[in-house]
């Protein structure tokens, strides 16, 4: 028997991140607030961030929007991947083009991102807002109604850490291949630099 399924807005909470109001010449003045902020292009493939930039505003940001151990990231644009927050991050807020995927207590959080990643972009890419095919965009509603089958939580946390330990295996492999094409380089260069010339 199939699994009942929920829709991902009864299982968290979904947020988009703030609008980037980077503040003109008068930066410098009073009042002015500093956060840590996550862009698009700072989501890495192997469950990580690559770097943060940082935001600065006249106006505080609300405390929900602070990004948390076990959020969920997700583009708005070009949805490809889902990134999972493993540890806290201090005074760190998220660009307008990404989610924040806050999943309650009930539900695994690394299940929800595995499932985002590997079956979840292909309905959301289903389901694009807009006409110009270059660039997809979603919306926090085609999120909202995606449907996560609620199974056990153990086997939420089976799949969730199979999904983390698929992340770190990926990245362990891309470093030996790299590892590999540096040996085959440096391979052929001594013997191309150290051969006669006939």
């Amino acid at each position: 028997m199939a699994p009942r399924k929920v829709e991902l807005e009864k299982i968290a909470n979904i947020f988009n991140g703030v609008p980037d109001a980077r503040l003109s010449g008068k930066a410098n003045t009073a009042g002015v607030i500093t956060y840590n902020f996550i862009q698009p292009n700072h989501l890495g493939i192997f469950n990580n961030l690559h770097s943060t930039s940082e935001i600065k505003r006249h106006t505080s940001v609300d405390d929900s929007y602070f990004v948390r151990k076990d959020d969920i990231l997700i583009k708005r644009l070009n949805p490809d991947l889902a990134t999972l927050i493993i540890e806290d991050m201090s005074n760190t807020v998220v660009s307008s083009n990404l989610f924040i995927i806050r999943v309650f207590k009930d539900y695994y959080p690394a299940y929800i991102a595995c499932l985002l990643e590997n079956q979840g972009m292909t309905w959301l890419n289903s389901h694009i807002v807009g006409s110009v095919a270059a660039i997809k965009s979603i919306s926090a509603k085609s999120l909202a109604m995606l449907d996560i089958p609620a199974i056990d939580y153990d086997k939420q946390k089976t799949i969730g850490q199979m999904w983390l330990l698929y992340k770190k295996r990926k990245k362990l492999l891309e470093k030996m291949i790299e590892e590999d094409q540096r040996l085959m380089a440096a391979v052929i260069n001594s013997i191309t630099t150290g051969a006669k010339e006939e």
